[in-house]
């Protein structure tokens, strides 16, 4: 039901008015009278009407600034101008204030009704339409918690592909692409402090978004491990330094949040200001590198003092795309003696201290993962998080390692294996046509060259052999059925001379097809 205020100084026509509009549009409206315009605002006021009819003529505050001041207060309300002139200087003044439509005295009854369902129709259209927004709201409001979880595990487990997390950005509305990495590590040093934090996991990760949000607009990965990371953009303009700093006291204020109220130790590790996906998912290793430096003498850390003052090196990253190139030729030999050399490195640069090694490890084969797409990040932070022991993280680093040689290469063979049967199909169902091998190798998106090679290695045979091999089978087996002439057997199994065939199943065979034919027989 809808509520209409008349407002106009003659009762007999509010009246008039209500009954005609009652009598023809009955249990849909509720109605208010007021008799001046400074009751109609007050009414409009109180009541919140849907619709208002003004007059504009009436005594003390008239039609036209009684309208003036409800709009100020209610901007979208639906008002109709009624007047017993037909004053252009007042229509002009109205439909500036956003006045919807006129009627003049007497008004019509077909008139009053067509204002009034034009109304009804626009009010429905818009609610209709508002509906429709809450709802798509409400829908976008349940995804983009997942598209921060998604887009931020990317970024921690390095497989940020830059079309996927430019799609995530947009949902997101991120409108930058420059910042860094704050990583949050909750001790699990005794048995009851993990059980203590498994516990209230969910209702941390919560405190910690609801903390960050409104301050550093920033993305908010969900607990892997005992980890939680955020993704924080550079304002522009900023120093570095100062950006540290501020870093740093944000850090420090998590920290004492999460202490203070779940009794948890937390440490925090910073990574580097850096640009783009990659940037961002080496500033976040550079974060757990040191996030794991449990006896630092702070317990909130930015990777660029500690690197500063102790001047310890990072791995070199064309020496982890050395790596990572070892790993997708799978050369085992050389990935072993690679890693090998690259751990060695770090632990002669972390001289008895494993948490820190054992961080760079694992950024190290974070990296790797993403490059061989093996897709086992969280799993392999658990993994090596598990290590006690430089031995063991070495031995469970390797043993990684050698897992993802050995999946690539059976991915690789399911690969050629996939190419081949194509191929295969391509040429059982047209060998009986002037196919070749270019043709194949075209159908399954290969060069001839490579095709040709691969064809030998998969079959033992090369392609012309195969094809031969196939028609002469097809044509032994015509042979045998004894319903086609020879000549009609050449056509059939794909060649156009008679003499050619008979030549080439010959060679094939060993004798003519009509021997072949009269032995049979």
């Amino acid at each position: 039901m809808y509520t209409l205020l008349i407002a106009d100084d003659e009762a007999l026509e509010r009246e008039g008015l209500e009954m005609m509009i009652r009598h023809a549009m009955p249990d849909t409206f509720r109605f208010l009278h007021a008799e001046n315009g400074r009751r109609a605002i007050q009414l409009a006021e109180e009541g919140r009407p849907d619709f208002i009819f003004m007059d504009i003529k009436m005594p003390g505050i008239q039609g036209l600034e009684a309208v003036r001041e409800i709009m100020a207060r209610q901007p979208g309300a639906k008002v109709v101008m009624i007047t017993a002139h037909d004053y252009f200087a007042y229509a002009k003044e109205g439909l500036a204030l956003g006045v919807r439509d006129y009627l003049l005295k007497p008004a019509r009854r077909e008139e009053v009704l067509d204002v009034l369902k034009s109304l009804i129709a626009e009010t429905e259209e818009a609610k209709r339409a508002r509906d429709e927004q809450l709802a798509l709201q409400e829908k976008l409001s349940q995804l983009l918690p997942l598209a921060e979880n998604e887009l931020s595990l990317m970024l921690m487990l390095e497989y940020a592909q830059e079309i996927e997390a430019d799609q995530l950005a947009g949902m997101l509305n991120l409108q930058w692409r420059k910042g860094y990495a704050m990583v949050l590590s909750f001790a699990k040093h005794t048995p009851k402090e993990w059980a203590s934090f498994q516990v209230a996991k969910k209702e941390i990760y919560d405190a910690v978004k609801q903390s960050v949000k409104p301050g550093l607009s920033c993305i908010v990965s969900p607990v892997v491990g005992h980890q939680m990371a955020l993704f924080i953009p550079f304002p522009r303009g900023r120093p570095g330094y100062t950006q540290r700093v501020i870093a740093l006291e944000w850090g420090e204020r998590l920290r004492g949040q999460v202490e203070e109220r779940f009794g948890l130790t937390l440490s925090v590790g910073i990574g580097s200001i850096r640009e783009g996906w990659d940037g961002l998912s080496r500033s976040y290793r550079e974060a757990v590198r040191v996030c794991a430096d449990e006896q630092d003498i702070v317990s909130v850390r930015h990777y660029d003092d500690i690197a500063e003052s102790s001047g310890r090196p990072a791995i070199p990253l064309d020496e982890e795309k050395k790596l990572l190139d070892a790993l997708l030729r799978h050369d085992k030999p050389e990935v072993t003696e690679r890693f090998a050399q690259l751990i060695e490195r770090l632990e002669a640069a972390e001289p008895r201290h494993y948490p820190r090694l054992r961080g760079d490890v694992i950024g190290l084969l974070l990296y790797l993962s993403r490059g061989v797409e093996a897709g086992d990040g969280p799993d392999l932070i658990e993994d090596l998080s598990a290590c006690e022991d430089p031995a063991s993280l070495r031995s469970s680093a390797l043993r990684r390692l050698g897992g993802w040689i050995d999946g690539l290469r059976e991915r690789k063979e399911r690969s050629r294996s996939h190419v081949l049967q194509r191929a295969l199909l391509f040429v059982s169902q047209r060998f009986m046509e002037d196919i070749s091998m270019e043709q194949t190798a075209e159908y399954v998106n290969l060069s001839p060259y490579y095709f040709s090679k691969l064809f030998k290695l998969q079959t033992g045979e090369n392609f012309s052999d195969y094809l031969t091999r196939l028609r002469i089978e097809e044509a032994k087996r015509l042979i045998a059925e004894r319903s086609l002439s020879l000549k009609e057997i050449c056509y059939e199994v794909g060649y156009k001379d008679p003499n050619y065939f008979s030549r080439v199943f010959k060679k094939s065979v060993g004798i003519t097809p009509s021997e072949y034919r009269q032995q049979i027989e």
